[in-house]
């Protein structure tokens, strides 16, 4: 019998994580203006994925919990966030044109 591959812990839901900080804070946007963000900062930055590191930092403190509890994708367990960029290394020669004519200004 195969065995099934170990999965990674999701972590909290988002929904539970917004009831958590509307029954601290009434409001996402509340806690966002506490923060000195923008008001939309704290519903971005828990549907957008390194929308804002340090708002996500402040989130998890406000949960009690370290980053990585709340989003294992997102940070390691020492608490460094997990670099989310795309590597842009080009597989193969990109084609020059020299017979491309300078345009006079």
């Amino acid at each position: 019998m195969a065995q099934k591959p170990r999965e990674m812990h999701p972590g909290m839901h988002v929904e539970d994580i917004r009831a958590v900080l509307r029954k601290k804070w009434g409001t996402l946007r509340a806690l966002s203006i506490h923060l000195g963000r923008n008001p939309n900062a704290v519903t971005q930055t828990l549907s957008t994925p390194g929308y804002s590191v340090p708002v996500e930092l402040a989130i998890a403190e406000e949960l009690g919990m370290s980053p990585h509890e709340v989003w294992p994708a997102r940070f390691h367990p020492d608490g460094t966030p997990v670099s989310l960029r795309v590597d842009r290394t080009p597989t193969a020669a990109i084609a020059v044109d020299h017979r491309r004519k300078e345009v006079a200004a």
